[in-house]
């Protein structure tokens, strides 16, 4: 996956979305299809989206099926994920983190308005037709996040100074 970066927070989702877990098997349908995909150990979020339903040959990939799909990728990479998963989060021997299955359930995915999933998914489509940079994108989505969490400013500029350990 290299420097891929993609972009959604999982898991206590809304109702109407679904998710599910599976190990890679190259025979099965699944791999047709689109999902997100993310190396195990980083120390910064790295989930992609793959569009074109590549076989990835790695151990375990995160497959995700739903209405809200790319805002999921947005959370998964933000700012506020990132900081609640340093929490939660187990690290290898060395201190690089592990972005585990059972660990990633456990962050929690607020519900966006109708209006900021239609704001979300047009920025989303600009990103991928390439009308807006993948920074930009960034900050866009890291703003959503502060916002649907109602962040204070200093909740904002704690949450962008900690370093993940």
């Amino acid at each position: 996956m290299g420097n891929a970066k993609g972009y959604i927070l999982a898991i206590a989702l809304p109702s109407h979305i679904h998710t599910s877990l599976y190990l890679c098997h190259e025979e099965s349908e699944d791999f047709s299809k689109p999902k997100i995909i993310w190396g195990e150990i980083s120390d910064k979020s790295k989930f992609a989206f793959d569009f074109l339903g590549e076989y990835i040959p790695e151990a375990t990939f995160f497959y995700m099926k739903g209405e809200c799909i790319e805002y999921l990728l947005s959370a998964l990479n933000s700012s506020v994920s990132e900081w609640l998963f340093s929490k939660v989060g187990t690290t290898t021997g060395v201190g690089t983190i592990r972005w585990k299955k059972y660990t990633i359930e456990q962050l929690i995915v607020a519900k966006l308005s109708t209006e900021q999933l239609n704001t979300h998914l047009a920025a989303f489509n600009d990103l991928k037709v390439g009308k807006m940079s993948i920074t930009d994108f960034e900050c866009f989505s890291n703003k959503l996040m502060y916002d649907v969490y109602k962040l204070t400013s200093d909740e904002i500029q704690y949450i962008e100074n900690q370093q993940i350990v």
